[in-house]
């Protein structure tokens, strides 16, 4: 040929760039259809490359974290229990890396989960020029693993509340006896005083002992002294009974159950230790039994009644709980309350595993999290309204009969 190439060589060339361009379109393919990106930093651990999957997967732009490090990226954040200085020795010593993972949060506030791993390159005089890798989101496998946990943690309560509540339940049970033997003595007591009173003849110290006693005040007192304890041993009784209820979240037998007898029970839990000034207020239909776990509709009432508490000043507020029927085949209850509201940003977020208004510390943002799940799976579903400054309403309907009931 004129070109002075042979005509086989060009044709193997030809075939070979070919080639290369199927195997690298493939792999282009293969990328996209990925539900990963692709990243390279410098020699200074700055980004310099994100592939577009990465803003696409992640919402993040890629503005936001080029020219930065990994931990320059989350604004000097730190969530979660991440050994970020054992990662940056690793990068130190030009080491590849696998499956690191750390959380960040989004330009929108939400809690993102990354798994990424790393290899070192170097340049043709064997000089250190920095890390490419791949990096995936990791959030949907971190929610359910917490899931997983929160669940475990709650049954594991459950358990042991229910052997307290046992454990408990058998002194309370010898006071509850005692406390009947003893109102007999004291009626005995108070009758051989009276018999000693109608004597024709006391002698000056009987006459004086039963001054000193005051007997008639004693008829009085004593019998409400009595009755106060009853009380509180029936109200201890009630509590027990509420914490064996509760151990029974686990279970995953369903049954026909009366929502307010679920939540009186919450309620009594809630409002052990009830700060005064705050009233508590029902507002009650009559309701047909619906068929759920009854474990999990008293967690979803406790979680609910536990936010609408500190949700109110200190100074005390009102919380009001109300049933209804919605159509022949779903009911309703709510909490509601007077307290400080919810601001319209943090609305949309209220049942994002983790997210809390509340101090570092203070919660684990889980609550709501899973009584949106519980009432999820019962096949209802949980509506919010709020106004900042003057309180929140919680209204979760359920149908009367659950699914896979």
């Amino acid at each position: 040929m004129e070109s002075g190439i042979p005509h086989s060589a060009a044709e193997i060339d030809a075939n070979a760039l070919h080639q290369l361009i199927e195997d690298a379109q493939r792999y282009r393919d293969y990328a996209e259809m990925s539900s990963d990106w692709y990243w390279e930093q410098d020699a200074a651990f700055r980004f310099t490359y994100f592939s577009r999957e990465f803003e696409e997967i992640t919402g993040v732009p890629k503005a936001v974290g080029l020219g930065k490090t990994r931990w320059e990226a989350l604004s000097r954040e730190r969530l979660g229990n991440v050994d970020w200085e054992a990662h940056k020795r690793l990068l130190a010593e030009h080491r590849p890396f696998r499956n690191f993972e750390y959380p960040g949060k989004g330009p929108d506030g939400r809690l993102l989960w990354f798994r990424v791993s790393g290899k070192p390159r170097f340049d043709e005089q064997g000089r250190f020029a920095g890390y490419f890798g791949i990096a995936s989101d990791i959030t949907s496998k971190k929610t359910i693993e917490s899931h997983l946990q929160q669940a475990e943690r709650l049954a594991a309560i459950g358990q042991l509340a229910a052997g307290m509540a046992h454990e408990i339940n058998n002194p309370v049970g010898f006071v509850r006896s005692n406390l009947k033997t003893f109102e007999n003595y004291l009626e005995q007591l108070l009758a051989v005083a009276d018999a000693c009173a109608a004597l024709p003849e006391l002698t000056t110290p009987l006459q004086r002992a039963l001054h000193a006693a005051d007997i008639d005040f004693l008829r009085t007192d004593a019998p409400a002294l009595l009755a106060d304890c009853r009380r509180g041993l029936d109200r201890v009784g009630k509590i027990l009974a509420d914490l064996r209820e509760f151990g029974r979240e686990g279970q995953t037998d369903r049954a026909a159950v009366d929502i307010h007898e679920c939540l009186a029970s919450a309620l009594r839990l809630a409002t052990i230790d009830l700060a005064a000034g705050v009233a508590i207020a029902q507002e009650y239909a009559a309701l047909p039994a619906v068929r759920c776990r009854p474990g999990q509709i008293n967690q979803v009432a406790l979680a609910l009644l536990a936010n609408a508490i500190q949700a109110l000043p200190q100074g005390g507020g009102k919380i009001t709980l109300r049933t209804g029927q919605d159509g022949p085949g779903r009911v309703w209850f709510e909490v509601a309350d007077d307290g400080c509201g919810i601001a319209p940003e943090h609305l949309p977020r209220l049942f994002e595993p983790f997210f809390t208004t509340r101090p570092v510390g203070q919660g684990t943002g889980l609550g709501l999290t899973t009584a949106f799940d519980i009432i999820t799976e019962h096949g209802g579903r949980i509506d919010v309204e709020s106004t900042p400054g003057a309180g929140s309403r919680f209204r979760v309907t359920l149908p009367v009969i659950s699914p896979a009931s």
